[in-house]
């Protein structure tokens, strides 16, 4: 038992190293005067903004369109976008060295999924047939559903954060240190597009193709459809399978960019190469 909390222990820190190295711009760090500090404010605005938003797709719910598409905006998308952004806010108060107070864990877990859910009925009662709802067990199991899309979606903010939330971060903080005249490492710039690439290649790589059916040979046929090569798969949108050959390129040429920038002797400042000096 011992062993396994050490492994767990290792891992956890190996994971926040990665972290705070992402997170590096070449400055020490300003230790805070207060050793915690509250969070409540802004998870609290991002919790009743995010309600706001996520009325919207359920007031102009169009029962003749049987797509589900509000649903999955209020209650997967918007809640695992407000996940992301409230793990941000720890994970920058912790890079301050500062201990969050986690009474911000209310409106995250609490106040959104609760909101959420007492919204939804509303569109529920005016559209039942939208639902497919007939008694009051089937409106229960159609809430349960509901509530499980808002699980699901706090639950994949853990994903959303490090793919789109940290990448994003760290483009922004990199355009600035660059607008301030400040040299930027490679990997400030490298790193969080590999990062934001993995969700866009995913998203339009399905969007693009049609008839995937779920199994072990899915990736071989997105290869296989990149390359141009036939196989058991079906064009469906032939312009999101040419910005993901895109952005493959992109990521391979900035690669070999950073490997070469890598490689390259460094000349200091004041000299030059091949003349010799005196």
């Amino acid at each position: 038992m011992g062993a396994l909390g050490d492994m767990a222990e290792k891992n956890v820190l190996s994971v926040w190293d990665a972290i705070e190295a992402f997170s590096d711009r070449g400055r020490p760090i300003d230790y805070p005067k207060e050793s915690a500090k509250s969070l409540s404010f802004p998870a609290a605005l991002i919790s009743l903004t995010t309600l706001a938003v996520a009325a919207v797709p359920l007031v102009l719910l169009n029962p003749e369109r049987v797509d589900g598409l509000p649903m999955l905006l209020s209650l997967f998308l918007f809640p695992m976008i407000a996940g992301g952004l409230i793990i941000e806010l720890v994970v920058l108060c912790e890079l301050q060295r500062q201990e969050p107070f986690w009474d911000l864990l209310w409106w995250p877990l609490a106040v959104l999924p609760t909101g959420l859910l007492i919204m939804s009925i509303g569109p529920l009662l005016a559209h039942p047939d939208y639902f497919d709802v007939t008694s009051f067990t089937s409106a229960f199991e159609v809430m349960l559903t509901f509530a499980l899309l808002i699980g699901l979606g706090l639950g994949l903010s853990f994903v959303f954060w490090p793919l789109v939330v940290l990448p994003l971060r760290m483009l922004g903080l990199a355009a600035f240190d660059a607008s301030r005249g400040r040299r930027i490492a490679a990997f400030r710039i490298y790193t969080p597009f590999i990062f934001l690439a993995i969700p866009a290649i995913s998203l339009l790589a399905v969007a693009s193709l049609g008839d995937l059916e779920p199994s072990r040979a899915v990736g071989g046929q997105v290869v296989l459809a990149l390359l141009g090569i036939p196989g058991d798969y079906e064009i469906t949108w032939q312009p999101g399978l040419w910005v993901v050959r895109g952005i493959t390129l992109a990521l391979i040429g900035s690669a070999v960019w950073a490997r070469a920038q890598a490689q390259s002797p460094r000349v200091p400042r004041g000299r030059h190469p091949g003349r010799p000096q005196a």
